[in-house]
């Protein structure tokens, strides 16, 4: 890759980045929020979810 090709490819990314929209400190807040309460909510389920399943394993098994 020439050294021309690198510079255009850096003026590209500039100008590309200068076209995003960052979101302010209030949305990042409250997105950081909801992306942990989603979380929290998907490991519980997970666990209840093995627990029901462990159990009825263990249920089969000792049959």
């Amino acid at each position: 890759m020439g050294l021309g090709k690198a510079m255009k490819f850096m003026r590209d990314v500039r100008a590309e980045g200068n076209k995003v929209s960052w979101p302010d400190l209030k949305q990042t807040r409250s997105m950081t929020i909801m992306v942990l309460v989603l979380v929290i909510f998907i490991a519980l389920f997970l666990l209840l979810v093995d627990a029901i399943i462990g159990s009825g394993l263990t249920f089969l098994l000792e049959l």
